[in-house]
């Protein structure tokens, strides 16, 4: 599991307009554990990335580390939510990813990539794709 973060104060949210509001991204990639799937014997792997898009604190904000968003409140998340007893599959892991993410006030935009290798020889695996924007929302 790799963490990448950028800080630059001039990258702005999709929107053109003088008053959009400054973002840097977070990036969690192949965040890996082990689910039992609905349906299916054992537990399985299971590999999460995410990108996030959080609302920056503003030029001169302080060397704090509670002026920017802590992402391990996220991972903790993710372990409780792989820990689950089952899960249906990778829709409602994209899906349950998805809105812990909305629920952290920074967080303008997320994407969830959920893949699942195949569970059986010579087969694809599964994956799911969403993104959720709270700029939309409104």
């Amino acid at each position: 599991m790799s963490f990448l973060a950028n800080d630059p104060v001039s990258r702005h949210t999709g929107s053109n307009s003088p008053g959009a509001a400054a973002t840097y991204t977070i990036l969690l990639r192949d965040f890996t554990a082990t689910v039992s799937l609905a349906g299916r014997s054992g537990r399985h792997t299971v590999h999460i990335s995410l990108e996030l898009k959080v609302s920056h604190p503003g030029q001169g904000f302080p060397d704090d580390i509670t002026a920017v968003m802590s992402y391990e409140d996220i991972v903790e998340d993710l372990r409780r939510l792989c820990a689950e007893e089952t899960v249906p599959g990778p829709d409602y892991l994209a899906d349950r990813t998805a809105a812990f993410c909305m629920a952290q006030p920074k967080v303008r935009h997320v994407r969830v990539d959920v893949e699942l290798p195949s569970l059986l020889p010579d087969t694809a695996g599964a994956g799911v794709t969403i993104m959720r924007n709270r700029d939309a929302d409104r």
